[in-house]
């Protein structure tokens, strides 16, 4: 007989990315009260020996499809024998396969997130459409909670899933602040990169991917270069060839020599730690609560976004943020970000802690055992 309560979660990959690197940070601070497992369909992740080593149950599960009879059922059986009371699913396709699977395990808690806003489904209209209905379905049948991590999501979700309003939940996201103190001194790192003792570093953090618009970053780079030439654009993130056409962009810009591509990392902190602004082009509606961007707030340093509804509610925790509307200048709002004085970081780092989220899905989870929600 378990004397913890069961908790399972379901996620494609363990591999670096923001789920990922919360997944890694927070599900340890929840072995004192649960027995916690994970589990990956797609790749075990870099991330997968870590947490095994640290006591969470890891297991990977190849799953095809996610309407896939025989992944469901295997899935199903995981979860019966190890009498899961709780499974919490990670976007789209785990939304779908783990409710399914939790069902017929009879697992009484499934719980479905969701991480982004309009990339959660496919871009194409037909699909979007298809899959907006499917998920709904599965939700109003199947998930006693579907999660948002931040009230922009819940409100967009609500208008495209009419749900029972108390199926919807908003559990912010936190991070492991303590995982990016900087393992590289930062002269040092700035020699490596060939970055000047002079130059003001503009920094930023992510995914190489379309909806990030890090095309749009180096348009503004180009403008903030041409009125100051002391600057110099990190951008961290994505495997080997990812950024090659945003090296053939900033050559066309007259750009290249200001730009710099370090590729992937575990270790982001070391690259926070030489930024003096983050710049941070994603458009309203591409990211649920981006992480890189509590990251790099943490380190104290001015974050220049373009204006979104989530990036207004993280704002209510720090007052380093400028925005970028329609009409203004871009190199301008960098300039001043970077001539002000540099923010207090202590109320966000206290309510987007990994400590302040494992608190807040800890609660979630019991409330959840003893009251769930009428699955209407």
């Amino acid at each position: 007989m378990h004397t913890r309560p069961v908790v399972f979660r379901l996620t494609n990959s363990l591999h670096y990315g923001g789920v990922a690197s919360r997944l890694r940070a927070v599900l340890p601070l929840l072995l004192d009260e649960f027995e916690v497992h994970v589990v990956t369909y797609r790749t075990p992740g870099a991330f997968a020996p870590e947490l095994a080593d640290k006591g969470v149950r890891v297991h990977h599960l190849p799953i095809p499809t996610k309407w896939s009879p025989a992944g469901i059922a295997r899935l199903a059986r995981l979860l019966r024998g190890h009498g899961a009371s709780v499974l919490h699913n990670h976007s789209f396709s785990a939304n779908v396969t783990g409710a399914l699977a939790g069902a017929l395990a009879g697992t009484p808690v499934r719980i479905g997130q969701i991480h982004t806003l309009k990339s959660h489904w496919y871009e194409n209209p037909a699909h979007r459409a298809k899959q907006r209905i499917e998920e709904m379905l599965i939700h109003r049948t199947l998930s006693t909670r579907v999660l948002h991590v931040s009230r922009e999501s819940r409100d967009y979700f609500a208008a495209q899933m009419p749900l029972a309003a108390a199926k919807f939940e908003v559990l912010h996201n936190g991070v492991d602040f303590s995982a990016l103190a900087p393992r590289k001194d930062a002269r040092q790192l700035r020699a490596e990169l060939g970055i000047p003792p002079q130059a003001r570093v503009i920094g930023n953090v992510g995914r190489i991917t379309g909806c990030k618009r890090l095309d749009m970053l180096l348009s503004m780079a180009a403008k903030a270069l041409a009125r100051n030439p002391d600057m110099v654009f990190v951008i961290v993130g994505g495997e080997a060839g990812h950024a090659e056409g945003l090296l053939r962009q900033a050559a066309e810009l007259g750009i290249a020599d200001k730009v710099i591509f370090p590729g992937e990392t575990p270790h982001p902190g070391d690259y926070y730690n030489i930024f003096d602004a983050f710049l941070f082009t994603s458009p309203p509606g591409s990211e649920g609560m981006p992480g890189a961007v509590l990251e790099a707030a943490s380190f104290g340093m001015p974050i220049v976004a373009i204006r979104t509804d989530t990036l207004e509610e993280m704002a209510e925790w720090y007052d380093g943020f400028r925005f970028i509307t329609e009409g203004c200048d871009p190199a301008h709002e960098l300039a001043a970000a970077l001539a002000a004085p540099r923010p207090d970081p202590a109320r966000l780092r206290a309510h987007f802690s990994i400590q302040a989220m494992a608190d807040r899905t800890r609660a979630l989870y019991h409330r959840l055992l003893q009251h769930p929600t009428p699955r209407t």
